[in-house]
């Protein structure tokens, strides 16, 4: 086998080898969260807070109602108890009454109001959560299948490397040496194919010459692109 030969087998090997890299490289970064599901989760979570809030702030006036009311029923057992004699005394019980009377009312229109903003934001926060186990669903059975595919190519990049190696063995140190610095210059293309007399990488017609040489298994570039030509 030519030499020419050889270093195009490499190629293909080490072709194939960059292919399967970049996938895998594909495959583990589709393994993290997508921005939808991540911005799904900080939704979910602001209204969780938001629930939270309005419900802390339903309670709080609920322990107020509450005060009030106890209140309220204390003076007026005062009141009208018969105890107190004093009418200015009892002007301010009256008063007193009166105003816890419609402090609690104020109270329970508030408390009201902030209940049903408490089941508006809790219809928000189940959409939100809803909406995150859709997306977590849709992206943990995506990543079930990344999972299979990366112990795949795990597997056939393994296989592949071995292969390489086994080839790399059958090149010459010096057409080896050749190779490795064209697959730099040419952008990971260093071995042409060579179909009758036509560059297979820049599609010029060569010379004569070069294209008798590379048919005598000769290792020749190519008089335009500079690749190592290989004949088909």
């Amino acid at each position: 086998m030519s030499q020419a030969r050889v270093l195009y087998d490499l190629q293909q090997i080490d072709t194939e080898i960059r292919t399967k890299k970049q996938r895998l490289g594909e495959v583990l970064r589709l393994q993290k969260e997508p921005p939808a599901l991540v911005a799904a989760r900080e939704a979910a979570q602001a209204a969780e807070d938001e629930l939270h809030r309005w419900r802390a702030r339903h309670n709080d006036l609920t322990l107020e109602i509450a005060g009030v009311t106890d209140k309220a029923t204390r003076s007026e057992e005062r009141l009208y108890s018969g105890v107190v004699k004093n009418p200015k005394e009892l002007n301010d019980l009256q008063h007193e009454v009166e105003a816890l009377g419609r402090r609690r009312a104020t109270l329970e229109d508030e408390a009201l109001n902030v209940m049903m903003t408490v089941d508006e934001r809790r219809t928000v926060e189940r959409a939100a959560t809803a909406e995150v186990e859709r997306l977590a669903g849709e992206f943990n059975a995506a990543v079930a299948t990344l999972k299979v595919e990366q112990q795949s190519l795990g597997v056939h990049l393994s296989k592949l490397i071995e292969k390489r190696g086994r080839q790399a063995t059958l090149a010459q140190p010096a057409a080896l040496k050749s190779y490795d610095q064209l697959i730099q210059e040419k952008r990971g293309l260093a071995v042409a194919g060579l179909r009758g007399s036509k560059c297979q990488a820049c599609q010029m017609t060569l010379a004569g010459s070069t294209v008798r040489a590379a048919a005598e298994g000769k290792l020749v570039r190519c008089d335009s692109c500079g690749r190592i030509l290989c004949p088909l």
